[in-house]
């Protein structure tokens, strides 16, 4: 029982404003009776004292204050043929928010009916529906929060009164806890990094495309207005400008018509090439086949059937790097899975708060950790680029243009990137529509619009970093800069191995310093935390642009498997034979590093943990060198013959032709990712296994663009450049 004194809890205000949508009493509410005809057919749904009248008022924007005139006739017009139920007025008012439900839960957005808006369509009145997602912040007064914070004792005054300490199990506690103020729990939430704001919440409103975003947040602040006085709480109600949208059809502007005219060009020279290539196999057609080689060669470069066949065949490598052909795919599977894991984290959820409980457990970090993966590629880049081009060395005399180098290495990257870059920055905004279109696809859109050229010239981790186009465009950046770097420290390791060590050995020492300094002195995480409010956007994020995709952060992992590249060809120099008691040994360590390296992260999502600049900073510094140590190791064992039951697990013969296509698979699935959940209709239901459905579905449809990607664009170059190189030679 309560005591009869007892403050009473003030109601949630959350549910206030919810009321006050569907009960709206006053100046507005007299306003839509006026609007009404006599005899109106809604007339007959006034009972029990409840005003509907009022209650339709609140989806029209009428208010005196709102300057766009047309905007408040059109409202009235709206208001009047409702009360007639008209089709078109009804499907306006079906399709914007009534009465949200979950927002204790986390569950903060109501997206309404996005395509039922969209369908809105009044010839007579001229008049279309425009979708808008309004933001009300609730804040509560001075009283309201007294009577919340002393609606429970805290922890300390339980533990005194009670008999026992409580527990998780205790009576009193768990009686007292369900019944403190809803409001108490919110703003425990307010406080907490890993928790999504449940005192801001985001509705939708299908409103005449003549009213503007500005319209709509004047009309709220009103009719809000009346409550936020009686109840002593206050509303911040926010609507931008790119969170409306009304239906503009379809136009093409000069961007895409170049860029779906390139794409269409290189499809129709593929098509005709593949013909080519499949008539000239029949005696009959014999005569089709070019005279000059040179001619012929070209021609078959953009031949689909022969680019499937480089695609398929398979030679087995004598140095035992076929395994890398498996850690390359496993690697580009999880990076696809992590990144659904957060473009669904940084979208709207229905159980958020069941998501917020997996950032306490330990078990979670295989997820949450799940960018370490990046660094698998970084090592496997380096011990591939040291190693072959030590062989390279080798076959050569030491006689090899660095120039050379770099033009291949840009032209292996760069035409298919470039075709990906241009269909973002023009076409992808025009392919979909939904609720959070303009603010995830469109701000993307205009981020590579302004930054796509800074790509091209591969400097878009330094340069205008706030507009990074693709998100994970800044790997192909990094990896790029380390080639540049990396044939002087080999050819030292070949000509001169002694001084060759101390280069290697003196730039990895550099780059774990400087990851160390750059963190303890920017006061940065240590890792890039995966809560919820990074990743809505994570370019906002400060340790993402600072530290997470910087080459100087990144770059120790490459140097580690530049000198696990070094220390495989010195095993095949020297013919030397590892000691079963060292590849054990080797297992164990590598396997604790790996394991290590994934739950330590743990630490770093603890509740309530005060940051520590100094623990941030070493671990910043060392958990990229216990990965890729660990993977280089699997390398190296695997290549030598030790991998036990790995081996014929990541050399299976059908990943082959998979692993040739993890680059444009790495280009594509971004889009494809950020179109889902753009596109959505309804906030996401957060599940392993909804995470896992998901993931499957973007590796079958991701490597199907990477398909196409590579028999149009990145096959044909690579072979064109080949053809000309052996001319020019």
């Amino acid at each position: 029982m309560v005591a009869p004194n007892a403050p009473q809890p003030t109601p949630p205000r959350v549910a206030l404003v919810c009321l006050a949508l569907l009960a709206l009493p006053g100046p507005l509410g007299a306003l839509a009776a006026q609007v009404a005809p006599p005899g109106a057919e809604y007339a007959g749904l006034m009972h029990h004292g409840v005003n509907l009248s009022a209650i339709m008022t609140i989806f029209a924007p009428v208010s005196e204050r709102i300057a766009n005139e047309q905007c408040r006739q059109d409202s009235h017009v709206f208001l009047a043929e409702l009360h007639k139920f008209t089709l078109w007025a009804t499907q306006m008012f079906d399709a914007s928010v009534k009465f949200p439900t979950g927002v204790l839960y986390g569950s903060t957005y109501d997206f309404g009916n996005f395509d039922e808006c969209m369908q809105v369509q009044s010839q007579r009145n001229d008049i279309n529906g425009k979708y808008c997602l309004a933001r009300i912040r609730i804040f509560p007064g001075a009283a309201s929060s007294a009577a919340a914070s002393t609606s429970v004792p805290d922890m300390a005054t339980l533990t005194a009164t009670s008999v026992a300490p409580p527990t998780s199990t205790t009576p009193v506690l768990l009686d007292t806890l369900h019944n403190e103020s809803a409001w108490r729990k919110i703003e425990r939430i307010a406080e907490d990094p890993s928790k999504l704001r449940r005192d801001e919440v985001h509705w939708a409103f299908c409103i005449p495309s003549s009213c503007e975003a500005e319209d709509l947040t004047v009309h709220l602040e009103d009719a809000l207005s009346v409550y936020t006085e009686q109840y002593g709480f206050s509303v911040q109600v926010n609507v931008e400008g790119d969170m409306c949208t009304i239906n503009k059809g379809f136009n093409l502007t000069i961007g895409d018509i170049i860029t779906l005219s390139v794409i269409f060009l290189f499809a129709s020279i593929v098509s005709m090439c593949t013909g080519y290539d499949l008539l000239r196999q029949f005696r009959t057609f014999k005569w089709i086949e070019l005279k000059s080689d040179v001619g012929h060669n070209v021609v078959i470069s953009f031949s689909a059937v022969a680019n499937i066949r480089k695609l398929l065949a398979h030679k087995k490598s004598p140095d035992g790097l076929d395994c890398i052909h498996g850690l390359k795919l496993i690697s580009v599977f999880l990076i696809i899975m992590g990144h659904r894991l957060m473009f669904n984290l940084g979208s709207p959820l229905v159980n958020t708060e069941f998501i917020e409980g997996f950032y306490g457990r330990i078990d979670a970090m295989i997820l949450l950790n799940g960018p370490i993966v990046v660094d698998t590629f970084f090592t496997i880049s380096g011990f591939l680029v040291c190693y072959l081009l030590l062989q390279e060395f080798n076959r050569r005399n030491g006689k090899l243009s660095f120039i050379a180098l770099y033009i291949h290495r840009y032209v292996r990257l760069t035409p298919v990137y470039m075709v990906v870059l241009g269909f973002y920055a023009t076409v992808l905004a025009k392919i979909g529509s939904g609720p959070l279109w303009q603010r995830k696809v469109g701000v993307e859109v205009e981020r590579c619009v302004a930054s796509w050229w800074a790509n091209i010239l591969y400097i878009n981790n330094y340069v205008n970093t706030d507009q990074l186009c693709m998100f994970q465009s800044w790997y192909i950046t990094c990896d790029f800069h380390l080639f540049i770097i990396s044939p002087p420290i080999i050819w030292l390791l070949w000509k001169k191995p002694r001084w060759g060590e101390i280069s290697l050995a003196f730039v990895t020492v550099i780059s774990v310093l400087v990851a160390f300094f750059v963190t303890y002195w920017g006061k940065l995480d240590a890792l890039l935390l995966l809560y919820m409010k990074t990743l809505s956007d994570p370019i906002a994020n400060n340790t993402f642009r600072e530290m997470y995709i910087p080459t100087h952060t990144r770059a120790s992992p490459y140097f580690i498997g530049m000198a696990a590249g070094y220390l495989r060809y010195l095993i095949k120099k020297n013919d030397t034979k590892m000691p079963k008691i060292g590849v054990w040994l080797g297992w164990v360590v590598a396997l604790v590093l790996i394991e290590g390296t994934i739950f330590s992260a743990w630490v770093f999502y603890l509740p309530g943990r005060e940051y520590n600049a100094l623990l941030n900073a070493i671990y910043g510094a060392f958990h990229r060198i216990t990965w890729s140590v660990g993977t280089s190791w699997l390398i190296l064992a695997i290549s030598t013959g030790n991998g036990a039951f790995m081996e014929p697990i990541l050399t299976w013969r059908p990943i082959v032709p998979l692993s040739r296509l993890t680059y444009c698979a790495f280009l594509a699935h971004g889009g494809l990712q950020l179109y889902s959940v753009a596109s959505s209709g309804n906030p996401f239901y957060g599940s392993v296994y909804n995470l896992v459905w998901f993931t499957c579905g973007d590796i079958v449809v991701s490597f199907l663009a990477a398909l196409a990607l590579s028999l149009m664009f990145e096959s044909p170059i690579l072979s064109l450049e080949k053809i000309f190189l052996k001319r020019g030679e």
